[in-house]
Protein backbone atom coordinates (compact mmCIF):
# COMPACT_ATOMS: atom_id res chain seq x y z
CA UNK A 1 0.00 0.00 0.00
CA UNK A 2 0.95 3.66 -0.78
CA UNK A 3 1.67 6.30 2.07
CA UNK A 4 -0.71 8.82 3.03
CA UNK A 5 0.79 11.32 0.76
CA UNK A 6 -0.33 9.31 -2.12
CA UNK A 7 -3.92 9.66 -0.97
CA UNK A 8 -4.44 13.20 0.06
CA UNK A 9 -8.11 12.74 1.28
CA UNK A 10 -6.58 10.90 3.58
CA UNK A 11 -5.48 14.61 6.01
CA UNK A 12 -8.91 15.73 5.10
CA UNK A 13 -10.64 12.94 6.81
CA UNK A 14 -7.81 12.70 9.89
CA UNK A 15 -8.46 16.96 9.89
CA UNK A 16 -12.33 16.41 10.65
CA UNK A 17 -11.60 13.84 12.93
CA UNK A 18 -9.55 15.77 15.03
CA UNK A 19 -12.53 18.40 15.03
CA UNK A 20 -15.23 15.80 15.83
CA UNK A 21 -17.25 16.78 13.05
CA UNK A 22 -19.90 14.84 12.70
CA UNK A 23 -20.80 14.34 9.02
CA UNK A 24 -17.58 12.48 8.89
CA UNK A 25 -18.21 10.39 12.26
CA UNK A 26 -21.36 8.99 10.23
CA UNK A 27 -19.16 7.28 8.33
CA UNK A 28 -17.88 5.20 10.99
CA UNK A 29 -20.18 2.71 12.88
CA UNK A 30 -19.50 4.15 16.17
CA UNK A 31 -17.81 7.31 17.38
CA UNK A 32 -14.88 6.38 18.99
CA UNK A 33 -14.28 9.35 20.98
CA UNK A 34 -18.16 10.18 22.43
CA UNK A 35 -16.75 12.88 24.98
CA UNK A 36 -14.21 15.26 23.09
CA UNK A 37 -12.51 14.82 20.24
CA UNK A 38 -8.93 13.16 19.98
CA UNK A 39 -5.82 14.96 20.69
CA UNK A 40 -3.59 12.81 18.10
CA UNK A 41 -4.81 10.61 15.51
CA UNK A 42 -2.28 7.46 13.80
CA UNK A 43 -2.67 5.10 11.43
CA UNK A 44 -1.03 2.00 11.49
CA UNK A 45 -0.74 -0.73 8.97
CA UNK A 46 -1.09 -4.36 9.50
CA UNK A 47 -0.75 -7.02 7.08
CA UNK A 48 -3.45 -9.32 7.17
CA UNK A 49 -3.27 -13.00 6.57
CA UNK A 50 -6.32 -15.80 6.90
CA UNK A 51 -5.41 -17.99 10.03
CA UNK A 52 -5.44 -21.87 9.79
CA UNK A 53 -8.05 -23.98 10.00
CA UNK A 54 -9.08 -24.79 13.62
CA UNK A 55 -7.88 -22.06 15.07
CA UNK A 56 -10.68 -19.51 16.67
CA UNK A 57 -9.64 -16.78 14.47
CA UNK A 58 -10.85 -15.63 10.93
CA UNK A 59 -6.99 -14.20 10.64
CA UNK A 60 -3.47 -13.14 11.81
CA UNK A 61 -2.58 -9.48 11.75
CA UNK A 62 1.33 -8.53 12.22
CA UNK A 63 1.73 -5.18 12.51
CA UNK A 64 4.24 -3.71 9.63
CA UNK A 65 4.46 0.16 11.06
CA UNK A 66 3.33 3.35 11.50
CA UNK A 67 1.28 4.74 8.23
CA UNK A 68 0.55 7.89 9.39
CA UNK A 69 2.48 9.16 12.33
CA UNK A 70 0.53 10.04 15.41
CA UNK A 71 -0.79 14.07 14.03
CA UNK A 72 -2.37 16.66 15.90
CA UNK A 73 -4.07 19.46 14.11
CA UNK A 74 -0.96 21.63 14.50
CA UNK A 75 1.05 18.83 13.16
CA UNK A 76 -1.60 18.17 10.40
CA UNK A 77 -1.55 21.59 9.36
CA UNK A 78 1.75 21.42 8.58
CA UNK A 79 1.82 18.92 6.90
CA UNK A 80 -0.74 19.89 4.36
CA UNK A 81 0.93 23.37 3.87
CA UNK A 82 4.17 20.99 2.98
CA UNK A 83 2.04 19.09 0.24
CA UNK A 84 3.19 19.65 -3.48
CA UNK A 85 -0.23 19.34 -4.41
CA UNK A 86 -1.81 22.46 -2.39
CA UNK A 87 -2.38 24.80 -4.85
CA UNK A 88 0.38 25.07 -7.04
Amino acid sequence: MAGPRDYPWTFNFVWKLLHNDPGTLSLLANNPFPDAPPRYIRARLYKYEFAPLGERAWWRRTLLGDWLPALTTADLRETIQAQPWLGE
